[in-house]
């Protein structure tokens, strides 16, 4: 994997690095290409630390982040976090990729409950014609986590959402051609 870390308003010990690298390292079984980018976020925000690890291979973004005191507290919660989704969505990296199914041991979990996922419920419903901001308006009013609609500057379908923060968050998907 190809290592890059980014930190925000943090200082990257040579200590910090060598075991990012170290542990990140043992990740690369679930890959078999050698440069799949493995990015990792480091934050201070204040009395709390965060870390963000994402792996982007081959059109999949497979992301942890967790918050904690320390850094290093965080890597022990990050990759375990981080490798359960890669163990729960192997079947899919398998058939899509040719990921080995199997990987034999888990280096960071011991147990994962793998079952398939399942629709449970499906509700249609009508979407508006509005601005953004009249949509973060009515994500108010229905006091629902995101709220769906059709931006009216740019006919496409939008959603905002709360952020973990309180602010509201925009999200604007595309598709490459």
């Amino acid at each position: 994997m190809k290592l890059e870390i980014v930190s925000k308003n943090y200082r990257v010990s040579d200590r910090l690095e060598q075991i990012l690298a170290g542990k990140t390292k043992r990740l690369d079984k679930y890959f078999p290409d050698a440069d799949t980018p493995c990015k990792i976020v480091l934050t201070d925000m204040g009395r709390q630390c965060k870390m963000e690890i994402s792996i982007n291979f081959r059109g999949n973004h497979i992301r942890s982040e967790v918050t904690g005191d320390t850094m290093y507290y965080n890597i022990d919660q990050a990759l375990p976090k981080l490798e359960r989704q890669l163990v729960k969505h192997r079947e899919k990296l398998s058939q899509s990729y040719k990921i080995p199914a199997t990987p034999g041991e888990y280096e960071f979990v011991s147990d994962v409950d793998v079952t398939p996922l399942t629709i449970a419920k499906t509700k249609r419903f009508e979407v508006e014609r509005m601005s953004a901001i009249e949509a973060a308006e009515n994500l108010e009013l229905v006091d629902h986590d995101f709220y769906l609609f059709v931006n009216e500057e740019t006919g496409n379908v939008e959603a905002v959402y709360r952020r973990k923060d309180g602010s509201i968050g925009l999200l604007q998907p595309y598709a490459e051609h």
